[in-house]
């Protein structure tokens, strides 16, 4: 059985499912974030944080997997934030312009409290 190179930590806090990513983030780990993110959507999540912290290694193709996630909870209705990058996925992510298209944060708690208030924004008056 091949050693998984990205291990992913669920968690859930209040209402909100908080995947850790440890590890790379490639080729080889697509599947495995679009198999748990799908997961968090089907138990009814709807605000999702990716808490990037300990990503040793992010390419183009797990850039695509991060865009890949970021649609599959937009197309149920919920939002994504990426959180606590470190210093060269966030080199990658200003590079390619991330900032126009994810939700960004320094810390998973300040993740939290972003997607509470877009959720909040999204909701019918």
């Amino acid at each position: 059985m091949p050693v998984e190179r990205l291990v992913i930590t669920p968690a859930v806090v209040e209402r909100d499912a908080v995947l850790a990513l440890a590890g790379e983030l490639d080729l080889g780990s697509e599947a495995v974030l679009a198999r748990t993110v799908g997961d968090v959507l089907e138990a009814g999540y709807r605000r999702v944080v990716l808490d990037c912290a300990d990503i040793s290694f992010c390419d183009s193709r797990g850039f695509n997997a991060l865009l890949a996630a970021r649609q599959a909870v937009q197309d149920v209705g919920g939002v994504l934030a990426l959180a606590a990058a470190p210093e060269r996925l966030q080199h990658l992510l200003t590079l390619v312009g991330a900032e126009e298209i994810f939700t960004i944060a320094s810390t998973v708690e300040q993740a939290r409290l972003l997607l509470a208030a877009a959720a909040r924004q999204a909701e019918p008056t």
